[in-house]
């Protein structure tokens, strides 16, 4: 049995005003699901998005290698007496710093006074007897001119004489030779230096040989440093390097190349070359035998690509990809992701260079590469331009610096 229940329907004006309503929110309604269903099927073709950097082919890359040296002073020397003797005086010891012609040492020089003193009576005694020879010459000439006398008696007398004469000449050469004996018997700074050693004591009696200081000249270091014969053959006299010394891990000094060497090392195969530090590191002083790091660049000449670091991803077997982003339209606006296999012939810490893609320009994925696959379709990250802006003027730098 089917039972109907009437509905009591006002016909007042209030009434009309609900229904109308009710009608208006009912559409709306329908509008509104009708809009989501529209907004689901934009959202179908949503393309991921990826930050992308442009990069340009180069002719070449260069690394700023380090290389060992060692700082040697321009002048050093080992002093000693040319003749043996007893030392009355030292004037200097360790580490003193000397100037050029200043007195270091003295030897005792009594014996050399009595020597000369000697040599200085020999003298007289010579002396006085030509002038004896030169009275019984003139007697002579005398008896002779009177025809008392040979001539034989006058050339004795001038003979005598003539050994006289030598006699003085050589007893004076040996005073001489004493004089210059006896300034020789003290040292002589031959330049402004250090001492670096005191080989010898007061009151030691020494030989010829036997060195007394060691020095070294002071303000005047050069750098001597080996390098590959290849890179030496590209220097270029006059250049300027960076230079490190000791500890000092900030570069704060550079060194001027003055000599490159022209043999190859036998041990290690190097050529050394002659650098003039240009000013103080950190104004601390230079010690000789103190080792140096020199960085030099070295430009090789390979055609290739700078890229991020962040730009690299794994391929099959080992081998280095990249993802190369292809405009599918003129605009620009979506690309598609292709990988290619790179080879990496140089590294640091920010970028590598590669080879292995076609000298043109391309557009590469900068990071995030792990969200990505071949054949994809992406958008360009504009939020991120800034950032791809930074990305490339680091692919774009030439003069990278990597340690040897």
């Amino acid at each position: 049995m089917t039972i109907y229940y009437k509905v009591p329907f006002s016909h007042t004006p209030f009434a009309k005003g609900k229904l109308f309503y009710f009608i208006l929110v009912t559409l709306l309604f329908i509008s509104s699901c009708s809009e989501k269903d529209e907004n689901k099927g934009v959202e179908e073709t949503f393309y991921q998005s990826a930050t992308l950097v442009d990069i340009s082919p180069e002719q070449s890359y260069t690394i700023a290698r380090s290389y060992l040296g060692q700082i040697k002073a321009k002048q050093h020397t080992s002093l000693s007496f040319e003749y043996s003797g007893k030392i009355s005086t030292l004037l200097v010891d360790d580490g003193d710093v000397i100037r050029k012609n200043q007195l270091l040492a003295k030897q005792d020089i009594q014996l050399l006074s009595y020597k000369t003193t000697e040599l200085q009576a020999k003298i007289n005694q010579l002396q006085a007897q030509i002038k004896l020879n030169q009275a019984n010459l003139t007697r002579i000439k005398t008896l002779i001119n009177d025809g008392y006398s040979s001539k034989q008696r006058l050339d004795e007398l001038n003979a005598e004489n003539q050994i006289l004469t030598a006699q003085i000449n050589g007893l004076n050469a040996q005073i001489q030779t004493l004089d210059y004996q006896k300034e020789k018997a003290t040292l002589i700074a031959p330049f402004d230096g250090v001492i670096t050693k005191r080989l010898a004591s007061t009151g030691e009696v020494i030989s010829p040989s036997k060195t007394i200081f060691r020095i070294i000249e002071q303000g005047n270091n050069e750098i001597s440093v080996g390098v590959p014969a290849k890179l030496a053959s590209t220097l270029s006299l006059g250049q300027l390097f960076d230079i490190s010394i000791a500890s000092h891990t900030t570069v704060t000094s550079k060194a001027r190349l003055i000599a490159i060497g022209q043999q190859i090392d036998a041990i290690n195969r190097t050529v050394q070359l002659r650098l003039k530090i240009a000013e103080p590191v950190n104004n601390n002083q230079q010690f000789n035998g103190q080792l140096v790091r020199v960085t030099i660049e070295d430009k090789i000449q390979t055609p290739g690509f700078w890229l991020p670091l962040a730009a690299m991803t794994d391929g099959v077997r080992g081998q280095w990809q990249v993802f190369v982003a292809t405009p599918l339209t003129k605009e620009n606006h979506n690309f598609s992701l292709q990988t290619a296999t790179v080879n990496i012939v140089h590294a640091n810490e920010q970028s590598v260079y590669v080879t292995g893609l076609p000298l043109e320009s391309h557009k590469v994925v900068s990071q995030g590469v792990h969200r990505y696959v071949a054949g994809q379709i992406i958008k360009s990250n504009k939020q991120n331009n800034q950032l791809a802006q930074q990305l490339e003027n680091q692919t774009s730098t030439h003069n990278v610096s990597s340690q040897q």
